[in-house]
Formats: C-alpha cells, structure tokens, sequence
C-alpha cells in the first residue's frame, strides 16, 4: 500500500510502499531488570516501507537517536568471540591494505566497545572512538580507547578534529553499522565526510537487503535499524554526498551485511562491486519483500504451535542468546514465559532482566547447562554453525530449535 505522507529518509521522495508490519514493539534493547519488570514500556509502530524512487527500505516512524540509544541501550560487540575475531582479522587486513602505519589515525563514529578499535590499537596505530551510548562507550575508555562520548551529529566533527593528534593522517573512518542507526543519515554523512581527506577511505558495513529476503530475516526489523540497504541503494545516498563507492564485498556476520569503501575522490568501480550490483538487479526486492507477509504468519503459526504442543508434553524449553532479534521474533509471535522459561546469555549488561514487552527473563548461559531443558531455542539462529557445536562440546544435551528461516527442530 502506498502512502504519501510518508517521506523518502533517503532522497526525500514522497509515496513510501508499506510492505511488511510488524504491528506495535518495545524498544528491542530495553532489557529491564527482573525487580521492575512490572514497569510499563511503550510500543512504537514497526512497520517497513520502500522507497520505490531510491530503493531504500526504511521504517515508517524514526526515533530519536537519544531515544533508540540511550541507557537502556546494552548491546556489546565483544559480548561474542566470532565478533573479536572478525575484526580482528579485518583491521589486520584493512591495515596492510592502505598500509597504515603508527602516524595514522582511524576513527570509529558508533564503536560500541571499543572491540574493533582495539584490534587496530593493538597494531600500534593511532584510534579515536565516537559513541554515545554510555554503557558500552563507558567499556570502550576502560579498554584505553581515546573516545567522544557523544552521539555523531551536525557539529561533531569540530570535536573530533580537537583530538586527532598533531600532523596525523586521518587514513579510515569506520562505519559499522552505523548507517542504518541515526536517525538523520543525510546530515551524519554530511558532517562525517568533514573528518575526511582526498585520500581518506570510509569503510561502512550495512546489514544486506538481499540477505534479509534470501534468509527471511524479519526478526532483524526494530526500531534501531531505521533503514535498510542495498548496495545500489546505498550507493546513490553516498553520492548526495560526493562519496563514491569503490569496493564493496559481502560477508556472513550479523545475517549477511555488505561491505563497502568510499572516498571522496573515488571514481572507479571494482568487479566485486559491479557483481553485487548484477545480484541486486536480478532480485525483485520490492516482490520478494511483499511475499515475506504470507510467509511469515505461516511460520508464525508452526512456530507457536510446536511451542505449544512441546508445554502440553510436559516438555522444557529454554532460549540461548538474547540478542536485539529475539525482541522482535518473540514479540511478533507472543511468545512468553509460559512457553520459553528464559534466555540463557553472556552479556553481563542483560543478566537478570527481562526480555522488552514479553518479559522472559535473561539468565546466565551456564543454567542452561545445569538444567539441561529439553529444548534450547537458538535466537542467534544466523549463528547456528558456530554455536550449536559449541553448546555440545560444552555439554548440553537436549534438541535445538532454529526459528529462521524455516521452524525446525536438531536432534
């Protein structure tokens, strides 16, 4: 259904197709403590639109970025291994590939904890980190990354320049997603490309379009991704900006995101690039995108069904992770306590609070292994070839349930 009072966060168009409603939702990472569950939580509309003039999927109500991340905002990087090793091996590459060195600087605007910024620091290059959300840019400085304590904004690059030290090079700015979070993104490249030189490169990482719809990744719809990219999308915001895309590659982390290197005076287009264009072109987004609807509720109904059948048997089930996904996949599908009896995590900051709206709790992982439910529901379910060995090895011993894409059930 097209609606005209909405307006194009990319290109400023007017029209916006609605194409996926997810109904009403918490804050995905408004994980409150057990003793004040009883506290009431807004609901905001959660609902996916498509720009059919820029080709930029987006939400259909933008909040604002104190809102989206503020205190309760308790996401962590280095709350996973396959994380820290991932960026570690890309600053390694990124490294050797524009062959920084000690008189360089790459600044991270959203660094979270400081995860991908210490791999850097630890190859004895100069960093600067940019985050506002207290908790984890809290984290970040007590690792010993230099930081900006402040959301990324009109004006904060004066701030940022204040720092860098004397005679360095500005050689990366990083923008791991990032892009998808402010709520003004054509304002937040406006001042990030002020941090850049001729040769500086921005390297930004989006969650992928076309991954959501190839792994029907619905549960990665919440209001902190307030936008969602193609690369063809993606390119024609940059250039509003003068910023031209010159690689881009695709990788498996967070569903599958798109990798993409910008600079200011690029102009060239590598083969890697031109293939994931070629993909975007043969993929009808827009269809695809309408299609997931009829989908979704019949995964709905077997996915509650089977919960329902396992309480009637007398069965246990119990979840693994509490990732922002889990939010919006228990949510949609009214999936609470009486079906899941917790989440076992290792983020320290969700230990002993419950899930937004749905109030499942969150405990630590190791009560998974001391109870050993009959059934572990996998919320990080992208991350099911690393993890389900992983609980095996370390001892459970009951089935495992992959909500996404398909319902199924691992003996």
């Amino acid at each position: 259904m097209i609606d005209e009072r909405i307006i194009c966060q990319g290109c400023s168009g007017v029209g916006l197709e609605r194409v996926l409603d997810l109904g009403y939702q918490p804050l995905c990472n408004e994980f409150l403590p057990s003793d004040e569950a009883p506290i009431p939580q807004t609901f905001y509309p959660l609902c996916l639109c498509f720009c059919h003039q820029c080709y930029l999927a987006q939400l259909d109500y933008v909040l604002p970025t104190e809102i989206a991340f503020g205190n309760q905002y308790t996401y962590l990087t280095g709350s996973s291994q396959s994380l820290i090793q991932y960026y570690s091996d890309l600053a390694k590459r990124l490294a050797a590939e524009f062959n920084l060195c000690a008189e360089d600087t790459v600044i991270e605007i959203g660094s979270n904890d400081g995860t991908f910024l210490k791999a850097f620091n630890d190859l004895g290059i100069n960093v600067l980190g940019v985050d506002g959300a207290q908790q984890s840019a809290d984290i970040a400085a007590a690792k010993g990354i230099p930081m900006v304590p402040e959301f990324f904004g009109r004006g904060s690059a004066n701030t940022i320049k204040q720092q860098i030290p004397s005679g360095s090079r500005v050689a990366l700015v990083l923008a791991m997603n990032v892009l998808a979070h402010t709520g003004k993104v054509n304002e937040f490249l406006d001042e990030l490309t002020k941090l850049m030189e001729p040769e500086t490169v921005m390297v930004s990482s989006s969650h992928w379009l076309v991954a959501l719809i190839k792994n029907f990744e619905f549960d990665t719809i919440y209001h902190e991704h307030q936008r969602y990219y193609s690369l063809t999308s993606l390119t024609r915001l940059f250039a509003k900006h003068n910023l031209n895309i010159e690689h881009a590659e695709t990788t498996d982390f967070y569903g599958g995101s798109v990798l993409a290197y910008a600079k200011m005076s690029g102009t060239k287009q590598s083969s890697e690039m031109k293939a994931i264009l070629s993909i975007e072109a043969e993929t009808d987004i827009i269809q695809s995108l309408r299609d997931m609807n009829q989908v979704l509720l019949k995964n709905r109904a077997e996915f509650i069904n089977l919960l329902v059948d396992l309480r009637n048997d007398g069965k246990k089930v119990a979840g693994i992770g509490a990732p922002m996904k889990a939010s919006t996949l228990l949510n949609f599908y009214g999936v609470t306590s009486d079906l899941v009896e917790y989440l076992g995590e290792v983020n320290h900051l969700k230990i002993g609070t419950v899930v937004p709206g749905v109030r499942v709790p969150v405990v630590h992982e190791d009560v998974l292994f001391q109870e050993q439910p009959d059934y572990a529901l996998l919320l990080s379910w992208n991350m099911a070839e690393f993890l389900l060995p992983k609980f095996r090895e370390r001892g459970y011993k009951g089935k495992f349930i992959l909500p996404v894409p398909q319902v199924k059930v691992i003996e």
